[in-house]
């Protein structure tokens, strides 16, 4: 008995850190994928200084400035590469899933926290964030953080910790500081702690003022983020015109990607071990916490959206810590049974589990749903910088700045080896790029004057920056190499031009 008992963490242990191996080299693939356009947004701003970030320069930004101040300091201490750069959202994520996959062994044993490494390291979603760089990995993180902090200020039945609350208050603010939907994580959480309360008939002023101060405490420590996203409001801002609010079965279809597996098999399975989670640990606490929580974000977050439209792919997967930890709790302490047949049983349902997801999740990610590639700036600047006497044609400042970025990126230069043409474009969004390009945009008549003596142009395509269309020139006509969210046209000859002086 003593010989199995201790022979059970260094298994747990093995079957975490091969969970682990898997979610690495996943991630490690996707890291080879070129950067897109949000990428070097995020590269834009962190160029900027402390006092821009957090001065009222960034108005223009619907983010908060955070995750660009700690990407500033991170660029001063590594080479600019692409790796470099992704390598801090890489381990920003793996720390979460460490934290997550810890907590949810302490809660629920051995087996639930090998299930948290699995279902992130076949998560499409979670492998792509994990490499992106921009601010919802660490909002992702924070979250388990006040998470943490949540559970333990309400362990104590009398007196509630002020650690736990600061941990709680503390996390709260650095996800709001990473994006600004999660202005809504502390009503979210306050919902599941009051639904909680009330369930369990646990009321009591000390807890209920703990969680006031708590909250109050997060409001005057996000009132920048407040501040700016009134402003923004109020002053219409168009950075995220893109965003149209959903219907049911376009929400349904993103929080399948989100908060599931984006499969069919996979999330079926993700959903049905909810199910036996919730219902084998509903007297846990964090069960009941986490169950709240989903559904006060599948809540929140539709309503919000009606008001104003903030569900993206990427803005609610944060959520996924709790669908995670739900289906790791059906797993909830196997090994704690008394009868060793029953632990065979739990041992022998987690590796069929275990197969059945990876199996099927792999097959998905190879064969279906495997990260499309919005944007290849990589391939766009090479393919222009290796024509001899050749252009590069974009429309609207947010193209210039994210161009010169890759630029700056590719060939280690403050600009582009070649011309860069910029049009001007009457759609305000991406306006956090106005007055942000080196390059004064031109209006169509003067374009064929802007390119100059150069014999051959490349035109970059993306969203409504569309510089063929602007100009009244059928793209048909051009080869053209096509990416899920861009177009690269070209080499097409300047006397296509002329005619359009």
């Amino acid at each position: 008995m003593y010989a199995r008992s201790a022979f059970r963490p260094v298994l747990i242990g093995c079957l975490v850190a091969a969970a682990f191996v898997l979610a690495l080299v996943l991630r490690l693939q996707q890291a080879r994928a070129p950067m897109v356009f949000d990428e070097f947004a995020s590269m834009y701003f962190s160029q900027h200084t402390l006092g821009q970030l957090w001065g009222w320069w960034m108005l223009r930004e619907t983010n908060p400035p955070l995750f660009y101040s700690i990407l500033k300091l991170w660029r001063l201490i590594l080479p600019e590469s692409q790796p470099a750069l992704r390598l801090l959202p890489l381990l920003i994520s793996l720390a979460q899933i460490g934290l997550l996959a810890r907590f949810a062994g302490k809660t629920y044993g051995g087996l639930a926290a090998v299930f948290c490494v699995v279902l992130f390291a076949l998560s499409p979603s979670d492998i792509y964030q994990s490499e992106y760089v921009r601010g919802y990995v660490l909002a992702k993180l924070a979250v388990v953080v006040s998470f943490i902090g949540l559970v333990s200020a309400m362990e104590d039945k009398n007196h509630p910790t002020w650690r736990g609350w600061a941990a709680y208050a503390g996390g709260a603010v650095v996800a709001i500081y990473s994006h600004t939907t999660m202005l809504l994580w502390p009503g979210i959480a306050s919902i599941a702690v009051l639904a909680e309360w009330a369930l369990c008939r646990k009321f009591s002023c000390a807890r209920l003022m703990a969680l006031v101060l708590a909250n109050l405490a997060v409001a005057v420590f996000s009132c920048w983020v407040l501040w700016f996203a009134i402003e923004q409001l109020h002053n219409r801002s168009a950075n995220i015109s893109w965003i149209k609010p959903l219907s049911l079965e376009d929400y349904g279809s993103s929080l399948n990607l989100q908060l599931l597996l984006d499969g069919t098999i996979n999330s079926a399975l993700m959903a049905a071990l909810m199910i036996v989670g919730i219902l084998r640990s509903f007297r846990n606490r964090v069960t009941r916490l986490s169950l709240f929580i989903v559904v006060s974000t599948l809540i929140a977050f539709k309503v919000a959206d009606r008001v104003h439209p903030i569900i993206s792919d990427y803005t609610m997967h944060w959520c996924a810590n709790f669908t995670v930890l739900l289906a790791a709790a059906a797993f909830a302490n196997w090994q704690h049974r008394p009868r060793l047949v029953w632990q065979f049983a739990g041992y022998a349902a987690a590796a069929a589990a275990t197969v059945a997801l990876i199996g099927d999740g792999l097959m998905e990610l190879r064969d279906d749903i495997w990260i499309p590639k919005p944007q290849d700036f990589h391939y766009t600047v090479q393919r222009v910088a290796h024509v001899p006497h050749a252009a590069l044609l974009v429309s609207h400042e947010s193209m210039g700045v994210v161009v010169t970025q890759a630029c700056m990126l590719e060939f280690h230069a403050p600009g582009c080896p070649f011309p860069l043409v910029v049009m001007r474009n009457p759609a305000r969004s991406d306006s956090w790029a106005f007055g942000g390009d080196s390059h004064p945009p031109v209006s169509a008549p003067q374009v064929r004057a802007a390119l100059g003596h150069v014999q051959k142009v490349f035109v970059f395509s993306r969203y409504v920056y569309t510089p063929l269309a602007q100009l009244g020139m059928p793209s048909a006509r051009y080869h053209d190499v096509a990416w899920d969210d861009g177009e690269l046209f070209g080499p097409i000859p300047i006397t296509d031009f002329r005619q359009h002086r």
